[in-house]
């Protein structure tokens, strides 16, 4: 989404998007925190099974994103519109499966760190917004960039298969931990 968004509007109309998808996952991965520490805490195996589904889901994502195919190149009516919201992107958190698939991961990974209690949980959820901000600014800022390269279908392939091969790599140290 910030990708498409830095392409197609510029960083400046996209800093509202950046801050919604971030302030919206820091308050997803809070309550998660907060809620699932009592189970993580209570059933000692549920962290592992919590690792284990996401990172199936992040495989099946992987996956996905390897073999999408190249958009309509010659296509080149392009409405205005606007960009997303920072009402509509922190929303957006609620029903973005990575997002979910991201907060469940750090929890279950991570759950150690903060045991349930709430400087911990807001400390660690801070952690992730200060990382998340500048990454995020950075996929906008890059859009430019990519709508540059992805000028042809073979390029937009080539594109999609090392995102995926790149997702699976970041997914491998964590799986050999278990």
């Amino acid at each position: 989404m910030t990708l498409h968004s830095g392409a197609r509007y510029g960083i400046r109309r996209t800093v509202p998007l950046v801050l919604g998808i971030q302030f919206g996952f820091a308050v997803m991965m809070a309550i998660i925190a907060f809620s699932s520490s009592i189970v993580l805490n209570q059933v000692e195996e549920a962290g592992r099974v919590l690792q284990a589904v996401c990172f199936v889901y992040l495989l099946y994502l992987a996956w996905r994103i390897g073999t999408s195919p190249a958009p309509d190149l010659e296509n080149t009516n392009k409405e205005d519109g606007r960009p997303i919201k920072a009402f509509e992107a922190a929303l957006f958190q609620w029903v973005n499966p990575k997002a979910w698939a991201v907060a469940i991961a750090a929890v279950g990974t991570y759950s150690f760190l903060f045991s349930g209690t709430a400087e911990k949980v807001v400390g660690f959820t801070a952690s992730f917004l200060l990382v998340g901000l500048p990454s995020t600014f950075l996929w906008a800022s890059g859009g430019r960039l990519v709508a540059g390269i992805l000028t042809s279908p073979t390029r937009y392939r080539i594109f999609s298969v090392a995102a995926a091969v790149l997702m699976i790599a970041a997914v491998v140290p964590a799986l050999l931990s278990f």
